[in-house]
């Protein structure tokens, strides 16, 4: 029983790094959770280990990793929670008459976390677990906008922006402009740029943490530029936004 205690442990350390506003270094954390720091350091390295957290580009701070995000979706989509979550998504399709979907970013991809089709012939289905890469996603746009500029910068560099349809950005420059327009904005489109002839509207969702807010989701719809032009499909950004309120509300569960 005692070997059970001792390896839960670490796991109120995780809680911890998950509530606070900033990553935080080992002293600070040994101060946080009141352990010695030979303690703390052996907790880190196991939670490193096992992906659960990672060190910030400076090597100092310790952050939660992309496997902690995947793990906490996890929990909550087996929750009552998750069923009030896909009736949200399954609202924003009957109320858009288009594909929405739920996603996460992992490393330099997002992942579908829920996805809710729209009753059209003509559609572009993706599963739940599919990955696109975030630099000519909607919704991997959105995450690097909202992200810490060196956290961004970092998995810029890990990301090589192939040109996947004639709209993509493939210059770091011009990336680097609409990221900003994105973070000033608060939304952000895929005009095409993953796959020629589809677009994609999404907007954050939000977890409080202490006194600031972490963007820990975004969802987002999609449709076939044949039936909604880049100009319309903003006209559903109200209804997207209602519902991403509504989602961090679950969150908070």
């Amino acid at each position: 029983m005692n070997d059970l205690f001792g390896a839960l442990k670490p796991l109120g350390l995780l809680e911890a790094v998950a509530g606070m506003s900033r990553p935080a270094t080992l002293a600070e954390l040994a101060a946080s959770v009141g352990v010695p720091k030979p303690t703390m350091h052996r907790w880190l390295a196991s939670l490193e280990t096992a992906g659960l957290l990672q060190r910030t580009l400076d090597g100092r701070r310790f952050e939660l990793a992309p496997r902690s995000s995947r793990l906490a979706f996890s929990i909550l989509g087996n929750r009552p929670g998750g069923t009030i979550r896909h009736e949200i998504l399954q609202r924003v399709v009957q109320e858009v008459g288009e594909a929405c979907n739920l996603t996460v970013l992992e490393g330099t991809q997002v992942t579908y976390l829920d996805r809710v089709e729209a009753e059209w012939l003509l559609r572009i289905s993706f599963q739940q677990g599919s990955k696109v890469p975030a630099y000519c996603s909607a919704s991997g746009k959105l995450f690097l906008a909202l992200m810490r500029p060196a956290k961004r910068d970092l998995l810029l560099r890990q990301m090589p922006l192939e040109r996947l349809t004639d709209n993509t950005i493939t210059n770091t420059s011009d990336l680097l402009k609409e990221l900003a327009e994105i973070r000033r904005s608060g939304y952000a489109l895929d005009r095409e740029e993953f796959l020629s002839g589809l677009v994609c509207l999404a907007v954050p969702i939000f977890q409080k943490k202490q006194r600031s807010r972490a963007c820990v989701a975004a969802l987002a719809i999609q449709a076939p530029v044949t039936r909604m032009s880049h100009a319309n499909i903003l006209t559903k950004l109200p209804a997207l936004q209602k519902a991403a309120e509504m989602l961090a509300l679950t969150l908070a569960e």
